[in-house]
């Protein structure tokens, strides 16, 4: 242990310090105490400078500056996520403070991590994204940019965990002509093609159109399971002036997958078995049989107006239809974690077949007034608002044993496996209502304070059962802005969850509920958009999800958890020529059960930086390197050990012109490791090395 603290912490140091000598520098060749906001696009989206960014909207569902938000948030731009050649949502996670991306490991079936030690609620242009288990992964070369905002958000939300929610932005149509093509060839077979072309409709440019587009063909870690995707997403914008903006945006995504998450044994991934390592790659289910299937059909309408320079009504709403094909095998690693197998050579195990057909239908919405007003002596920027969301789910399902051994060193497939009979359950239905009030008030030249109400009232149906839950949850936070930049803050936050979904039984969960309690303090030297963050947090959670020791298809409620933390994150742009992030996060997550939170590492770390060698703006190489700590987990027993480790990626671009070539790697050293292992029986492979090369070209 002493060791790793040497070997970490001057890593981690030198970053910060080289952070704040660069802020220091930033601050003495400016004595303007007004800060100076990223320049702001007003006929079109934010313009990107790179990592570091100044303001976000998520947290207050306002345009406020980071500085001034008295919440831990993290801004992923279209900048970083290019440079990192993220490949899925979960890619985008892997160096923000607070989050253990990759938490269990390869995954086709969603986008998952930890966020301060529980799981997150993801939203899309400000509105829920998914319900429920089943849902489909969202395209990333869609997105302009992702903000996580750490903690709960009920107050604006509603729907969130404890932990606090990922929000993702669409690329929407711009003003500006821009037309992009692009190709990518990678190991696992990899082959995707994808365009992107913007611009103006008429000659009076109150008219802006987006089509993006995206093919794929490509295979996997794991033996037999695709990774194909055919999305696309046009998108139409209506400014008559500077005072108002239409957006409509269509959504059509069809992914063939299979299930990329095996459930190995202990033996054989974590501990030792007498016939070595279980293969990266192994396939448990059947082909043929084994499918994870998804189809997206969205429609979106976002609609904003400017009355006046006090008043600002915005209107959000979407409809969704999606359906989720889900068939599987997992080994029987659970009727006796010990020893899974049928043999005395530790080969072979019995196998569960599992079948969840599911139809989604979503309708939500979310409308709100903005004034802005002095009363007082006080600056007021008051949002009052309602949303609504709307659920409806039918499902067919179907489970059963097969005995026949399975060979997990030598598969042999099709031998005498017979599918599961599928029949109907009673569908879902949720309605959540919400009405909720913020103000944002400064006063004085230093004194800034966030306040906010909620009550929602949420309503689950299944079949001729109905439950109603009511709740009311408020924020209080208050930050004193110092002249040099330093802004020191404290906060309060609660958090309301209603469970749109049911256990294996078809029962309906309770209502998640936390609260946190949160301090910390910004540091954004005047005229930088450099912006270090410290937090510390303490929260709690009532009705927190586990897995069923009993079924492995099912989870339970075990009670309460304490969650304590501290993140460090800092982002920069140097000079013209680096892009830097640092983050260090310590959690310690306990529930009141005496077991641990399995998978959630105590330490992690991380740090990636890119180069240009000519200018950011210039033709020229590029080169990036980035490396992540991921310190020792644990089962929930606390007795099984997931070894520490560190993974490097890196990245070389050359830009000419219209061109663009990169070569993107993760996991460079093509690392073996565990990601988590549960006390249940399973283990779950990290992802290895992937290489990935993009030719882009813009006209």
């Amino acid at each position: 242990m002493i060791l790793r603290r040497k070997t970490l912490s001057p890593l981690l140091a030198g970053v910060l310090m080289s952070f704040a000598a660069h802020a220091q520098d930033a601050e003495s060749v400016s004595g303007d105490k007004a800060v100076q906001l990223a320049p702001v696009d007003v006929r079109g989206q934010r313009l990107d400078e790179g990592y570091a960014r100044t303001d976000a909207s998520a947290a207050t569902k306002t345009d406020t500056p980071l500085i001034e938000t008295p919440q831990a948030i993290s801004v992923i731009s279209n900048t970083q996520m290019i440079d990192q050649g993220v490949l899925t949502v979960q890619d985008a996670l892997r160096y923000s403070a607070g989050v253990r991306a990759d938490a269990y490991g390869v995954d086709s079936r969603g986008d998952d991590a930890f966020l301060r030690g529980t799981s997150f609620t993801q939203y899309l242009d400000g509105l829920r994204q998914y319900f429920g288990y089943s849902y489909a992964r969202t395209e990333p070369y869609f997105l302009d940019r992702l903000e996580i905002v750490r903690g709960p958000s009920s107050v604006l939300y509603g729907q969130g965990t404890t932990g606090g929610l990922i929000a993702l932005s669409s690329k929407l149509p711009q003003f500006t002509a821009s037309h992009e093509v692009e190709a990518q060839l990678g190991n696992n077979a990899r082959k995707q093609v994808a365009f992107d072309f913007t611009g103006p409709l008429d000659a009076a440019g109150h008219w802006a159109y987006r089509l993006i587009g995206v093919y794929r063909d490509a295979d996997s870690q794991i033996d037999h399971v695709p990774d194909d995707r055919r999305a696309i997403s046009p998108s139409i914008t209506w400014m008559p002036d500077a005072d108002t903006r239409w957006t409509l945006l269509a959504n059509l995504q069809f992914d063939h997958n299979g299930t990329s998450l095996n459930f190995l044994p202990h033996a054989g991934t974590l501990l030792p078995n007498p016939n070595g390592r279980i293969d990266t790659r192994r396939f448990v289910s059947e082909p043929g049989f084994d499918r994870y299937d998804t189809q997206q059909r969205s429609f979106t309408s976002l609609f904003e107006h400017r009355f006046n320079d006090t008043w600002k009504f915005v209107q959000n709403m979407r409809y969704s239809h999606d359906n989720v094909d889900y068939r599987s095998l997992y080994p029987d690693v659970y009727s006796n974690p010990s020893y899974p197998f049928l043999d005395d050579a530790q080969r072979t195990v019995a196998r569960y077949s599992y079948v969840s057909i599911d139809r989604h239908k979503r309708f939500v919405t979310d409308t709100h007034a903005e004034a802005d007003f002095d009363l007082a002596s006080m600056h007021h920027r008051v949002l009052v608002g309602l949303d609504v969301g709307y659920s409806h789910t039918d499902s067919r399902k179907g489970n059963g044993f097969d005995g026949v051994p399975f060979d997990l060193y030598a598969p042999v497939y099709g031998n005498g496996f017979v599918a599961p009979d599928i029949f109907p359950v009673a569908s879902t239905r949720t309605r959540q209502t919400g009405v909720y009030v913020q103000d944002q008030v400064n006063w004085g030249e230093h004194w800034i304070a966030t306040l906010g109400l909620r009550h929602d009232r949420a309503t689950l149906t299944t079949g001729d059962s109905r439950s109603v839950d009511n709740a009311t949850t408020s924020r209080f936070g208050v930050m004193y802005r110092f002249d040099n930049g330093l802004v020191p803050y404290v906060s309060y936050t609660e958090s309301f969850q209603p469970l749109d979904s049911l256990d294996f039984y078809n029962r309906p969960y309770e209502p998640l509920r936390g609260k946190q309690y949160e301090a910390g303090v910004k540091y954004q030297p005047v005229g930088s958009s450099t912006l270090v963050t410290a937090t510390y947090y303490d929260l709690r959670e009532e009705n927190r999800l586990a897995p069923d020791p009993a079924n492995p298809l099912n989870q339970v409620q075990a009670g309460r958890a304490k969650t304590r933390g501290v993140e460090l994150e800092a982002s920069t742009r140097i000079g013209r020529h680096v892009d830097l992030i640092g983050t260090y996060t310590w959690t310690k997550a306990r529930p009141d059960d005496g077991t641990i939170v399995a998978g959630l590492p105590k330490n992690q770390a991380s740090v990636w930086g890119v180069y240009h060698v000519n200018d950011v703006d210039s033709d020229g190489f590029s080169i990036g390197v980035g490396a992540r700590y991921i310190g020792t987990n644990y089962d929930e027993t606390g007795r099984l050990k997931v070894p520490e480790k560190t993974l490097f990626d890196a990245m070389v671009a050359y830009t000419q012109g219209p061109w663009r070539f990169s070569v993107n790697a993760a996991n460079v050293t093509d690392q073996v490791y565990n990601a988590t292992c549960l006390a249940r029986g399973d283990c779950f492979y990290g992802p290895r090395r992937s290489i990935v090369g993009t030719a882009r070209y813009k006209f």
